[in-house]
């Protein structure tokens, strides 16, 4: 059995996450190998196994490498929230706008795209560290600001799925298939100020 993967120093996680994620731009998830990674890499593949469990799991780390600043953002917000209702939900769905519209995400959502029939396992650790981790945080948010009482809520994970809906529309899927090529920041704020209002006018007491 393959043991817990050890702790890595930044340097040595940074330069074999660099290496990974150069493979799997040139080669997509399934004709990547670990062996190619661990070349890219300048390390070898023992040094990987020992700390990451494996290709999956090297995947989504890289995933969340490339978009640590902005979830990081995101994160700041959710758990720490200022007081202001309004502000703190604009700051959210600015957030998770330029989350989801990041270059890292919408490249890595097509390699995974082209082979989710063939990894589903794959697209369950995504979802689970990425979509569902978002919808919990932001459920969690939203039940502290009902205990304030600056909402009335009966079902805050079905609101913070609301909230997410109005933030995303149809510009995920449309940044995915090429559509929409980006939003300036401007049209990001706009799109969110919608949202918040909408929200609001639902759930505000």
């Amino acid at each position: 059995m393959r043991k817990t993967p050890a702790e890595l120093s930044p340097t040595k996680r940074a330069q074999i996450l660099s290496g990974a994620s150069a493979v799997f731009s040139d080669l997509g998830y399934e004709r990547a190998s670990v062996d190619a990674i661990a070349a890219r890499a300048g390390v070898s593949k023992a040094t990987i196994y020992n700390h990451f469990e494996d290709k999956k799991a090297l995947f989504v780390a890289c995933l969340s490498e490339e978009t640590r600043a902005v979830e990081e953002r995101l994160r700041e917000v959710l758990d720490t929230p200022s007081g202001d209702l309004e502000r703190d939900l604009q700051l959210i769905g600015e957030a998770l706008m330029r989350l989801l519209l990041s270059p890292a995400i919408l490249k890595r959502y097509r390699i995974f795209a082209a082979q989710v029939d063939r990894f589903p396992e794959l697209g369950v650790a995504l979802f689970e560290q990425g979509t569902s981790a978002t919808q919990l945080r932001m459920t969690l948010y939203l039940e502290r600001a009902s205990a304030a009482g600056a909402l009335r809520l009966e079902d805050p994970a079905q609101a913070a799925l609301d909230f997410l809906a109005l933030c995303h529309g149809d510009i995920p899927i449309r940044a995915q298939l090429g559509v929409l090529k980006s939003l300036t920041d401007e049209q990001i704020r706009a799109r969110v100020a919608h949202a918040v209002r909408v929200f609001l006018c639902s759930y505000r007491p």
